[in-house]
């Protein structure tokens, strides 16, 4: 079952779709040749904003690559090849992409949010953005109005935000600075039809019956009651009556209601108040939860509900729900110092084999922009982002030993990394033996939390060659 707020990162940038043949757009530049623009994609794509094929056509991408040079350079964003880009973009000077996300990562707690009431170009390159990506459908203009407000939010939920309608950093540095899951991406992976089962279709349940289609209660399984209950829905919305929901069903579902998903008597992420505190403290008492108790919702509070879950023998959904509420609570919940439940949970990863790898870097991609607690990351920078990761893809990792026993097998250098590979690099400092954790991301990457902020970013690790580089690659 896949959580709606953790799902697969199923959209990169569009290509460019123009030949060399082709005249140049004139509805996004005048007076470039063909050759000018080939030069100025080829001069973005050193830089790292330019991820189509170079050809002749200036186009919906490459302006896109240009605006967001021009963000990171400090540029009036235009999306025109001015004298002043241009100077910028061909000097020695010109910041990289990825020097640009190092920045902007490290100072994202300084960034002033953007909410209802702003207006200025940030609000225009960001509403530019979310058009991009199916979540803004009026015009661009540079004014935070309502309208902007519910697309921050369906983005926010989309690519597991807390749902909050202000576009703070994290938020930013997800829509900006890499690639997120689009509007239409989500709906449809959001499809369901008779004989399916899964959290998409509960959450179908639980929409239907707040609209009062749908009468039954939530199986997460798609039967008879479910599809009249779409029918009916569909006849009511004028959409063609299939009974499957589909994408267009989908956005009928979203479009007058609020962008929030909600679980009636369900705890999620993006949760928070006294009941998400009882609940820390519970799990906590349990052994399942050692980080502050907040009453926020978040990842690490998400990791010990799945945890738990997996130890009660109940789907590890990560959803506070009924039953999981129940088992919680009852004198005979689990408890991590039971050493039967120790046992179960080698037990699972020692059993575990490659095939859970594409869910692993599945779900390290998908968390790409999201912020992780550094809390405890100190001794093992980078565990608390790979243990989110790993639960997620059902690997019961509790303590960073759990990882350090997996990754045994020795890699030469990065490039020997695969996706989904659980990386530990191993240096010597000073007074200590340093262990970073990582995902493997490929092409000589790892995805792994930064230093300031605990943002999950990808980055080359040529400098780790230095270190001993262990990866675990399935049993």
């Amino acid at each position: 079952m896949k959580h709606i707020r953790i799902l697969a990162l199923l959209a990169a940038l569009l290509l460019a779709g123009g030949a060399l043949s082709e005249p140049v757009d004139t509805a996004y530049l005048v007076d470039m040749t063909s050759e000018q623009v080939i030069s100025l994609e080829q001069r973005l794509a050193e830089l790292g904003f330019f991820s189509a094929e170079c050809d002749s056509t200036y186009d919906a991408e490459t302006r896109a690559a240009l605006e967001s040079f021009q963000q990171a350079n400090g540029l009036e964003v235009t999306g025109q090849a001015d004298s002043a880009t241009l100077e910028r973009l061909n000097s020695a000077d010109a910041l990289s992409r990825q020097d640009y996300l190092t920045r902007f990562s490290n100072a994202y707690v300084q960034m002033a949010p953007l909410e209802m009431g702003s207006e200025s170009n940030d609000v225009l390159v960001m509403q530019r953005h979310l058009k991009d990506y199916g979540y803004f459908s009026g015009e661009p203009n540079g004014a935070f109005d309502d309208a902007t407000r519910q697309a921050v939010e369906s983005f926010q939920m989309v690519n597991g935000l807390p749902i909050t309608g202000v576009a703070d950093g994290a938020t930013l540095m997800r829509l900006m600075a890499d690639s997120p899951i689009t509007w239409p991406a989500f709906l449809t992976e959001m499809s369901a039809s008779e004989g399916d089962t899964g959290l998409n279709v509960y959450v179908l349940q639980k929409r239907l019956a707040q609209m009062g289609y749908y009468t039954g209660s939530p199986t997460a399984s798609f039967g008879e009651l479910t599809r009249q209950a779409v029918q009916r829905f569909q006849q009511d919305n004028h959409l063609e009556v299939t009974g499957q929901a589909d994408v267009a069903t989908w956005a009928a579902i979203y479009s007058g209601a609020d962008k929030r998903t909600e679980l009636p008597d369900v705890m999620c992420f993006g949760d928070s108040g006294d009941n998400v505190r009882a609940i820390q403290a519970r799990l906590n008492a349990l052994g399942f939860f050692d980080n502050a108790i907040t009453g926020e919702f978040g990842y690490s509070t998400e990791t010990a509900v799945r945890l738990f879950q997996s130890a009660a023998s109940l789907e590890p959904t990560g959803l506070l729900d009924a039953e999981t509420s129940s088992r919680l609570m009852a004198d005979s919940a689990p408890n991590m110092l039971d050493g039967g439940v120790q046992q179960r949970f080698s037990a699972m990863l020692n059993e575990a084999d490659a095939s859970v790898r594409p869910r692993i870097a599945e779900i390290a991609r998908a968390h790409v922009g999201a912020s992780f607690d550094m809390e405890d990351d100190d001794l093992y920078p980078g565990f608390n982002f790979v243990q989110y990761v790993c639960v997620s893809a059902g690997l019961p990792v509790t303590i960073p030993e759990d990882l350090i026993g997996m990754a045994v097998e020795q890699a030469a250098t990065v490039d020997e990394i695969q996706e989904g590979d659980i990386v530990v690099f191993q240096s010597n400092g000073e007074n200590a033996v340093n262990m970073i954790m990582a995902i493997g991301a490929g092409d000589g990457r790892v995805i792994g939390t930064s230093e300031s902020g605990g943002w999950a970013e990808p980055s080359y690790m040529e400098q780790m060659n230095d270190a001993t580089i262990y990866r675990w690659h399935g049993n």
